[in-house]
C-alpha cells in the first residue's frame, strides 16, 4: 500500500470521529456462536484504552492493513484489524504465530454485561476454591477472588502458575459474569450460585473452554511457589549460554555477574504473567544495586526475526535494563526447553524466578507469578521476596 492511501485512511478515521473523539465502546471478541467476550474501551484519536476494572491498557495506532486500521499491543504480537460501518466497529483479533483469528466487533456504549435484576440476598463476595474441569482427568484448581459492590464486580483467579489478570463484571441476581481483554489474553467466566456453590463455564478467546465449580473453603491454600520447581539431583548451580537480542553471547560465567544476586527469569513474551512479572523485575533492578537480572525468553514465533523483534519491543516499551536472551522459538513445549536448561529437574510455568546467591548457588526457585491483580496477595508477595533479597545481598 502507498504512503498516501496510508495517509488518507488514517485522515478518514480521524476525520470520521472528530466531533466524538474519545467515544466508549464495548468491544465483543467472538468465542463461539453463542458466546462473546466483552471488553469496555474509550476510543481516542491515537488509540483505544480498555478498562478492566482497576487496569488501563491502551492499543495504539500503528498503521494500517490493506484497506483497515490496525491497533497493536505494546507488548504482545496480538493486533486488531477493524473497519468502521456507521457507528460500530468490525474486524478480526490476530495472532499470527499461534495462527489465531478471533472475530471482533464493538458498539457504542457503557455496560460490557446488562444489568436485569440485582438482589441485596446475594453475596458473591470472598474467596472460593475453584474446579476447572471439575468432572475431568485434567481439573486444576485456583481461587476465585470476588470484590463485590452491589452489582458490580471486579474480580481475578489465582492459580499455581499466576494470575488471570484484573477481571471486570455483574452479579444478576444468582449468575456472576465477569471478562477481561489485555490486547492478547481475553477471559470470561459465567457462573451461576445455587445455595453455597458456583458452577459454570470458563472461556480462553475461541481457543479454550471449561466447566468449573467453586465453593468456599477457608483451609484451602495453593501449593507453594518455592516448592514446585527445583534443580536436578546432584546440582547446585543454574547454568546458562545464549544469545541475547543483539546477537551477543551472555553466560552464566560472565563477569557482570561476579558477586551478585542474579535472578534469572524463564519467560515468554507471548505470556500476561511474565510481563507482570518483568514489570515488576524493573523495579527491583533500579531499586537494588548489588543484583543482577538476565531473562531467557522461549518463543511461539516460527521466525528467529520475529522473536528478536517481539522480545525488543517489550525491552523497549517495558524499560528494562537488563539482558533479554533468546532460549528457543519456534514453541515453548517445556520437554524439549528442560533439554536446554539441563539443570531444571522440571519447568511447570511461564514465568519461572531462579534465585541464585553470590556463591552461584541457587537458593530458591519461584513458580508463576500472581501479580498486581490478586492485590493484598501481591504486596504480601513482595514484602517477603525483598526481605529475602536483602539477606542475600548482605551475606
Amino acid at each position: 500500500m502507498n504512503k498516501f492511501l496510508v495517509f488518507f485512511l488514517i485522515l478518514v478515521f480521524s476525520c470520521s470521529y472528530n466531533k466524538e473523539s474519545n467515544r466508549n465502546y464495548v468491544g465483543y471478541l467472538v468465542s463461539n456462536d453463542s458466546i462473546k467476550i466483552p471488553f469496555n474501551f474509550e476510543y481516542k484519536k491515537s488509540g483505544i484504552s480498555i478498562n478492566n476494572g482497576d487496569e488501563l491498557v491502551f492499543l495504539r495506532l500503528n498503521n494500517s492493513f490493506k484497506d483497515s486500521l490496525r491497533f497493536e499491543s505494546p507488548f504482545f504480537e496480538e493486533y486488531i484489524n477493524f473497519k468502521i460501518n456507521g457507528d460500530s466497529l468490525n474486524g478480526y483479533l490476530y495472532n499470527q504465530s499461534l495462527y489465531r483469528k478471533i472475530p471482533f466487533y464493538a458498539i457504542p456504549g457503557m455496560e460490557r454485561f446488562e444489568n436485569k435484576f440485582f438482589s441485596e440476598n446475594v453475596d458473591f463476595n470472598g474467596e472460593w476454591r475453584i474446579i476447572f474441569n471439575f468432572s475431568k482427568s485434567d481439573s486444576y484448581e485456583g481461587k476465585l477472588i470476588v470484590n463485590q459492590s452491589d452489582s458490580d464486580v471486579i474480580s481475578t483467579v489465582r492459580t499455581e502458575t499466576g494470575d488471570y489478570g484484573y477481571m471486570q463484571g455483574k452479579i444478576n441476581f444468582n449468575e456472576l459474569s465477569i471478562s477481561n481483554f489485555n490486547g492478547s489474553r481475553a477471559y470470561l467466566i459465567n457462573g451461576k450460585l445455587n445455595n453455597d456453590t458456583i458452577r459454570g463455564d470458563f472461556y480462553r478467546g475461541n481457543y479454550g473452554q471449561s466447566d468449573f465449580i467453586a465453593f468456599k473453603d477457608d483451609k484451602f491454600k495453593l501449593s507453594d511457589p518455592y516448592g514446585l520447581t527445583s534443580l536436578k539431583k546432584g546440582y547446585k548451580s543454574f547454568d546458562f549460554k545464549f544469545d541475547d537480542i543483539n546477537g551477543e553471547i551472555i553466560s552464566d560465567n560472565d563477569k557482570k555477574f561476579e558477586d551478585k544476586v542474579v535472578l534469572v527469569q524463564i519467560m515468554g513474551s507471548w505470556c500476561p504473567n511474565c510481563i507482570d512479572e518483568s514489570k515488576y523485575l524493573s523495579e527491583l533492578s533500579r531499586k537494588y544495586k548489588d543484583i543482577s537480572i538476565v531473562s531467557i525468553a522461549f518463543e511461539y514465533a516460527k521466525d528467529k526475526n520475529q522473536a528478536i523483534n517481539n522480545l525488543k519491543k517489550i525491552k523497549k516499551n517495558l524499560n528494562l535494563n537488563y539482558d533479554l536472551l533468546l532460549g528457543g522459538y519456534g514453541g515453548t513445549d517445556k520437554k524439549n526447553i528442560l533439554e536446554k536448561l539441563n539443570s531444571l529437574d522440571k519447568l511447570i510455568s511461564y514465568p519461572t524466578l531462579i534465585v541464585i546467591d553470590k556463591n552461584k548457588i541457587v537458593r530458591k526457585i519461584h513458580t508463576g507469578f500472581n501479580g498486581p491483580a490478586t492485590g493484598d496477595e501481591y504486596e504480601k508477595f513482595k514484602y517477603n521476596f525483598e526481605e529475602f533479597l536483602k539477606l542475600l545481598i548482605t551475606e
